[in-house]
């Protein structure tokens, strides 16, 4: 963002706010998204800030809660009641993080008035830019804290989650890729300590993984949190690299599609899903009705072991409404792929019901601001061989150590990282654009009452 100051005809004033404006272009300069904004005029210097993201009816929302939050603090010292309770603790960071702004800020306009005055000491000037220094870069931190605590708290985030990865476009060559990703995940959460199980390998040909194409692969991280860690992954991967089966050394073009799906454990015994995370509720996310779904039992097919089509261990579940299809049968219990089966059936189902919630929201914000979102069959990310290097296109990140990327080290965390900060900027994007349109209707209604 620019900085944008608004001239006038108070040449003194101007001049008297100069070493500010000196100040602020520097660290405007030195971040990138946030702005500093003077505005002179014959009655003084006014000073305001804003950071893109949050602007004026996010900070308005954030001082009508940080009131709220000072309301019922006061409230709860006379009687005790549990949801009142509940409620200051979910107010808490935004409380505390509107009153570090305000404090800052007020201390800036303070100083602001002091450079204003004509009649200041030259002596106090300096010092004044240097507190005026040292209190933007602390209004800068208060910014990030505001706009974090502002984002509502994704409802999966705590949860563990499913890495469901499946090839594209490019045949062959798509299901090498996706044999790739796969050793790719499992080291980083070999490194990042993040228990995994592979639920799910279905594999081209009998040899191990490492050597041949996957047609699916389904890995359980059953860490909490692990789902608000590894979402920023969703999406189409695209490889540009030369197959092993070409002769004439031309580089193509694959793909694999990755889906993160959030997933809880289970208690042993229960196929149909009644556990404590809500499934046996029907407003649950994770709910489905039994009587949706048709499972059908047979025998294991392809590659694998003795118990290959000698038992009926395969489990088919579908669900009909949807006519979302999940088949495990990679165990030699029934009982078991019957429950891997039904885990993975209702993150499916939860997935697409939130992602059907904000497709909508989606729709509106476009209709009334012009915001919309990328989803999960948007091209993300681009491996390139020939180049060494990893794109991501959501955060426009680039780097060129294609092999730490693949194994899973540090140069995949600064992508993963990178596109985090993405996904919140997006995130309070979309935040701005739902009060806005709330200010919106509001205006509107009362523009029609007589």
């Amino acid at each position: 963002m620019k900085l944008s100051p608004e001239t006038s005809s108070c040449s003194k004033t101007q001049k008297s706010a100069a070493g500010a404006l000196m100040i602020a272009r520097q660290l405007v300069q030195s971040h990138q998204w946030s702005r500093i904004i003077f505005r002179s005029s014959c009655e003084g210097l006014r000073y305001q800030s804003k950071v893109s993201g949050i602007s004026s009816p996010l900070l308005k929302r954030a001082e009508s809660l940080a009131l709220e939050h000072k309301k019922l603090s006061q409230q709860i010292q006379n009687e005790y009641d549990g949801n009142i309770t509940k409620r200051i603790g979910e107010l808490a960071p935004i409380s505390r993080a509107w009153q570090q702004w305000d404090s800052a800020n007020k201390s800036i306009k303070e100083l602001q008035e002091i450079l204003e005055d004509p009649t200041t000491d030259s002596e106090l000037r300096p010092i004044a830019n240097e507190e005026i220094e040292q209190s933007s870069l602390h209004l800068q931190k208060y910014f990030n804290s505001l706009q974090s605590s502002l984002i509502p708290r994704d409802p999966f985030a705590s949860l563990p989650c499913l890495l469901e990865i499946r090839p594209g476009a490019g045949g062959s060559e798509a299901s090498l890729f996706v044999a790739d990703l796969l050793r790719m995940y499992q080291a980083y959460c070999k490194r990042h300590s993040l228990h995994y199980t592979l639920i799910k390998l279905d594999a081209e040909t009998a040899t191990k993984a490492s050597s041949a194409g996957i047609n699916e692969a389904i890995l359980e991280i059953s860490t909490p949190g692990a789902y608000d860690l590894l979402k920023c992954e969703a999406g189409v991967h695209r490889v540009q690299r030369v197959p092993a089966t070409e002769t004439q050394g031309r580089t193509h073009t694959s793909a694999a599609s990755v889906l993160v799906l959030p997933s809880f454990p289970e208690h042993e015994g229960d196929a149909a899903g009644s556990t404590e995370y809500g499934t046996d509720d029907p407003t649950s996310d994770f709910y489905i009705n039994p009587s949706d779904v048709r499972t059908d039992v047979m025998r294991a097919r392809g590659a694998g072991g003795q118990h290959v089509n000698t038992t009926d261990s395969a489990i088919r579940l579908t669900h009909i409404p949807t006519s979302t299809t999940v088949s495990i049968q990679d165990g030699r219990s029934q009982h078991k792929n019957r429950q891997k089966a039904w885990r993975v059936l209702r993150s499916k189902m939860a997935q697409m019901r939130r992602e059907a919630r904000e497709e909508e929201k989606a729709a509106l914000r476009v209709s009334v601001i012009g915001v919309a979102r990328m989803g999960r069959g948007d091209k993300i990310r681009t491996y390139n061989w020939g180049q060494q290097r990893v794109t991501d296109h959501r955060s426009g990140m680039t780097v060129g150590r294609l092999g730490d990327v693949l194994e899973g080290g540090e140069s995949l965390d600064a992508v993963m990282e990178s596109v985090r900060a993405w996904l919140r900027e997006r995130d309070v994007e979309a935040l701005v654009a739902d009060e806005e349109a709330e200010a919106k209707r509001s205006s509107g209604g009362r523009k029609k009452t007589p």
